[in-house]
């Protein structure tokens, strides 16, 4: 089975899935590497991150030819932002500070043809071989971010209206607990009955949902009912194998990896 199309049917049954963040390197050798390593899909940052759906673009094009699944997060649910990202070769994207019924029917519109959607055709990537109009509008993944307490609110009106639509949830935790008045505190109680009031609120439609987090906090969202596993960035899986290196070599230097 192509990896899009199992990566699709996780989700639908709200496996475990596991991904991480392209955010500064832009390489054509990483894509071969991380998929040889295992992981589900990868996420492009252009909201944070170097990339702009430009200079993503090849990248985009490596991780199709290898088979990696792929999402970019957007700079903003905008119809440019969205649309140039699946014109030049993503399979999905992640719309950030979600709060909106109408924000996620402008992302619908966005990603879908005529009749669900407004999006226009163009783009060398747009097209998988073998896609017509109508598998496009099936295979393009929609997932939300919830980031604020309106986010949290309004999300069961969003999935009610437009769940069929929408491929997973993922929660941004560090913008969550800003907006939640407890600055970068993501344990904080407020900030942690919210997370839990989004898994519920995912678990009530039967979808998909995660969070952006380290490889330590792995086990507990699982274990809170989370199975879109959206792990660390780039740079924090090279810091990450640069201190298990610098562990061998000396058992007892300290270090701390980056996320």
């Amino acid at each position: 089975m192509p990896a899009l199309e199992e990566f699709k049917a996780k989700l639908a049954r709200r496996e475990a899935v596991v991904g991480s963040t392209f955010m500064f390197i832009n390489n054509l050798y990483t894509p071969k590497t991380l998929k040889a390593a295992g992981l589900d899909f990868m996420l492009f940052d252009c909201e944070h991150g170097n990339f702009a759906p430009e200079s993503a673009a090849d990248m985009l094009q490596m991780c199709r030819a290898c088979d990696l699944p792929t999402i970019v997060r957007v700079q903003d649910c905008e119809y440019h932002c969205i649309s140039k990202c699946l014109d030049v070769g993503a399979d999905g994207v992640l719309i950030p500070r979600t709060e909106t019924l109408e924000q996620v029917q402008l992302a619908v519109e966005s990603v879908r043809f005529a009749p669900k959607g407004r999006k226009g055709a163009g783009g060398i990537g747009l097209l998988r071989p073998g896609e017509d109009a109508a598998a496009f509008n099936e295979n393009r993944l929609l997932v939300i971010q919830i980031e604020s307490p309106k986010g949290v609110q309004n999300l069961d009106a969003m999935l009610a209206a437009y769940g069929e639509e929408i491929a997973g949830i993922l929660i941004g935790p560090c913008d969550l607990s800003i907006m939640s008045g407890t600055p970068l505190d993501t344990g904080s109680d407020i900030v942690q009955s919210q997370i839990r009031e989004v898994v519920a609120t995912a678990q009530k439609h039967g979808k998909s949902v995660g969070i952006f987090m380290s490889r330590t906090e792995i086990p507990k969202y699982l274990a809170m009912g989370m199975n879109f596993l959206w792990c660390e960035s780039d740079m924090g899986l090279m810091a990450a194998g640069a201190e298990a290196l610098v562990r061998t070599a000396h058992p007892d230097a300290a270090g701390g990896a980056g996320v």
